[in-house]
């Protein structure tokens, strides 16, 4: 049976790649979609999700108004890395789908509520959709299934600042609600995320897809392998969130660590830092499932295989 994913997204490039990939993936139940502030404004996430499900075709899933700004912190938004408009060189119609009347946080409530103990949250963004509907409905944390989570960096150099990466940098408190909320969490780092470089190679082996298809991802990935090579001397770029979708998949893509994971909401030089206690120090049951090593090549031949798939 697929499984009820709601998907909690800020788009992006890695995240439309992401959401494509949930597209071609019958394992997966898509309930809805989340859209928050992150990547680009919240507005034009929005409006980036509302043109990738009829790129996807799958129009027919529902798409809620999310966050616009961070629980406690200034926004952050990082068109240096996606483009102006979110989705790097890719231009896309305009869409004839309209966004749900429901805000994103009392979806997630209504949903879970709904489908008790079956729902899984799949964030590739800044937390605070799911952040708001806990600080909401808080008993909603004892019936959600699972979260898959794509952010924090364990041993990696973050990629928001020197130790932390973007998604927890965004919205740093309402990460720290969640995680410390008691719900079965996977946490799909920097640390597996940066060793799965789509290159030139790999996208020429995209060549079953149709016509939309090939030139979304190709205009798309261009701005971002551009940006990583002149930031961070990368050839190719870091698909992210794609990963952290195909846990959904195929969850031996990655090998897992348990940790008991913290966030700093404090210090001025790591703030937003997500800190795994590797040696029981402080005394404490692990609290999240933390993906550390990845099979890229599996991985890379699954988001390329089903990328061919959406004829």
């Amino acid at each position: 049976m697929a499984e009820k994913v709601i998907f909690d997204t800020d788009p992006g490039i890695d995240d439309a790649l992401a959401l494509l990939l949930l597209a071609a993936s019958p394992e997966v139940d898509l309930r809805a979609i989340t859209v928050t502030h992150g990547n680009t404004s919240q507005e034009k996430c929005l409006n980036n999700a509302l043109k990738l499900v009829e790129l996807g075709g799958i129009a027919n899933v529902p798409i809620f108004r999310g966050a616009s700004e961070p629980l406690v912190k200034e926004l952050s938004v990082a068109e240096e890395t996606h483009g102006d408009g979110g989705l790097g060189y890719a231009i896309l119609p305009s869409s004839a789908v309209k966004p749900h009347d429901l805000l994103a946080h009392d979806a997630i409530i209504n949903e879970i509520e709904k489908h008790p103990d079956e729902i899984t949250l799949l964030c590739v963004g800044p937390m605070t959709n799911v952040a708001l509907a806990l600080l909401k409905r808080p008993s909603i944390a004892r019936k959600v299934k699972r979260i898959i989570s794509m952010g924090g960096a364990i041993h990696y150099p973050g990629n928001a600042t020197p130790q932390s990466e973007y998604n927890v940098y965004c919205d740093p408190e309402a990460f720290d609600i969640v995680i410390r909320a008691g719900i079965d969490f996977t946490l799909v780092p920097l640390d597996v995320t940066y060793k799965c470089i789509f290159t030139k190679e790999h996208l020429a082996r995209i060549d079953k897809a149709r016509d939309e298809i090939k030139e979304f991802v190709t205009d798309s990935t261009r701005f971002y392998m551009e940006f990583h090579a002149s930031h961070q001397d990368i050839h190719g770029c870091a698909i992210n969130d794609p990963l952290a979708a195909a846990l959904l998949i195929d969850s031996t893509l990655v090998t897992y660590r348990d940790y008991y994971v913290t966030i700093d909401l404090q210090s001025p030089v790591s703030k937003a830092k997500t800190i795994a206690d590797h040696y029981g120090a402080l005394k404490k049951a692990p609290n999240a499932k933390v993906a550390m090593e990845v099979d890229v090549e599996r991985f890379m031949n699954l988001f390329i295989t089903r990328m061919n798939a959406l004829q």
